[in-house]
């Protein structure tokens, strides 16, 4: 077979290409990976890894700050550019292992911008425009998203950043700081830069900080007390109307009337998918209204053998989801399509003030489905290693079916929550469902071991209503035989 001929082609390193190109290689396919930047795209570069080590040191400074005078003395403040530096060590050392990782899986790895002459042949071009072209039985199109932008703020990269700015040309610790957006990155980057001792202030259109269907109303409510009691100010139903650079900093107008001055203004309001200059007309491949590729259940385009990952289509645009569907489109393209995606078994993380993480159903969601939705609350409060860790703040919800105690869902606010979240994730896909929690042994003390503590009052009295009509958790793989 010539080195130019491939089973699958993967455009696109990040989380979505990479597992495509992992799993359709250790499903014994013949596989090139295209990356026309830096390899790791986004996630890696100038998205999870980075904002992730660094969030990591916002809440250790707010560990040990807390449990000044008892057993740690003094108190601890952040240095903001020694971050920045540690950031990029991170990112170094991760990025230095990322070829040699697909090498060993047989990956053949090529630089530059991916073109479609047709749908089974694709042309790489390099940064001195050498070209070369490979052909391929099928391709995953994993391009990834960018930044959405302000229709009233335009970016500058120096005063007024989007979030790669921010990671990339932020060299100083502001001052101050407006962030257009209350969602995942707002709110993410507001905790961030508080803690090293900037004046925050996060301005939100809608009523409620993280206006997500599948995040709990409650859970935006605690992270809104959190964030008034640290001193982060906050606007919600407002529309922020310009923002203009002057020599002292950025002027900004409210929709409320009201003009503030601050140091920099981070524009946090979503991001877009990448399709444009892959000539994706030559291929066939079909976009919707937003510019997003249309995909069927099987992640599979408009054209036959052409599949499309993470934010590059329609769906939630985080690095768990974009991972799903790599494993769900290499699967297909490698051995005809079995998998179909299902985003209420990926969990959702959120690193703010308070660590948020959801799987599955919300009790409204669930209302709506046609159930009859319990919910089992426990609160860390209650907690002794939390207690031991000065680290109360947090709740546990388990959506559940009250008829038939079937496992629909839930919601972590807390400590770890994003490691939490598996147990969860685990119990909606198990055939036994709720009552996964009752049949594990836990450590103590532990933050998992408060979901037993949480359900266990309802596993209980349905197991004595003498019902029998338990059903397994909502995402439970059946049996075919």
């Amino acid at each position: 077979m010539s080195l130019k001929k491939f089973d699958i082609v993967v455009i696109g390193s990040g989380p979505g290409g990479y597992k495509s190109a992992i799993t359709a290689a250790q499903l014994g396919a013949r596989v090139a990976l295209i990356e026309s930047r830096k390899q790791g795209g986004t996630c890696l570069n100038k998205g999870c890894i980075p904002k992730n080590t660094l969030l990591h040191l916002a809440k250790l400074i707010e560990d040990v700050n807390q449990l000044n005078g008892k057993g740690i003395n003094g108190k601890i403040a952040g240095d903001f550019s020694g971050a920045l530096q540690y950031k990029e060590e991170v990112i170094d050392q991760i990025r230095a292992n990322f070829p040699v990782w697909l090498r060993r899986l047989g990956v053949h790895q090529f630089s530059g911008h991916a073109r479609f002459i047709d749908a089974n042949t694709i042309e790489i071009s390099d940064q001195d425009n050498n070209t070369q072209t490979i052909e391929s039985r099928r391709v995953v199109i994993a391009t990834g998203s960018r930044e959405r932008k302000h229709p009233d703020v335009q970016t500058d990269g120096r005063r007024i950043l989007n979030s790669y700015d921010f990671l990339t040309n932020l060299h100083e610790l502001p001052g101050s700081i407006l962030i257009i957006g209350g969602g995942a990155i707002g709110t993410e980057f507001g905790f961030l830069l508080h803690q090293y001792g900037t004046r925050v202030t996060i301005a939100e259109q809608s009523d409620r900080l993280l206006n997500k269907t599948n995040i709990p109303e409650r859970a935006s409510m605690i992270l809104e007390r959190k964030f008034k009691r640290l001193g982060v100010t906050l606007y919600k139903d407002i529309n922020v109307l310009s923002a203009e650079t002057g020599e002292d900093g950025v002027t900004v107008s409210f929709s409320t009337g009201e003009r503030q001055m601050y140091d920099y203004v981070l524009v946090a309001i979503g991001r877009e998918p990448n399709t444009t200059d892959m000539n994706l007309d030559q291929a066939g491949v079909r976009l919707d209204g937003n510019g997003f590729i249309i995909t069927n259940k099987y992640l599979e385009t408009s054209v036959n053998g052409i599949f499309a990952v993470g934010d590059v289509k329609a769906g939630p645009m985080t690095a768990n989801a974009a991972l799903h569907d790599g494993k769900v489109a290499s699967t297909n393209a490698t051995s005809s399509n079995r998998l179909t995606s299902n985003y209420h078994i990926v969990p959702i993380v959120i690193d703010t003030a308070l660590e948020i993480a959801a799987v599955g159903l919300t009790e409204e969601m669930a209302e709506s489905a046609g159930f009859e939705p319990d919910v089992a609350r426990g609160n860390f409060s209650a907690s002794p290693k939390a207690h031991g860790r000065q680290d109360t703040e947090g709740f546990i919800e388990v959506v559940h079916d009250e008829e038939t105690g079937q496992m629909l869902g839930g919601c972590i606010v807390g400590s770890e929550a994003g490691e939490q979240i598996q147990m969860l994730t685990a119990a909606c896909q198990s055939p036994r469902g709720l009552w996964l929690f009752t049949d594990i042994n836990y450590s103590h003390p532990s933050w998992c071991e408060e979901l037993e503590h949480a359900i266990y009052p309802y596993t209980n009295e349905f197991s004595q209503s003498g019902k029998d009509i338990f059903h397994a958790g909502i995402y439970a793989v059946r049996n075919k035989s």
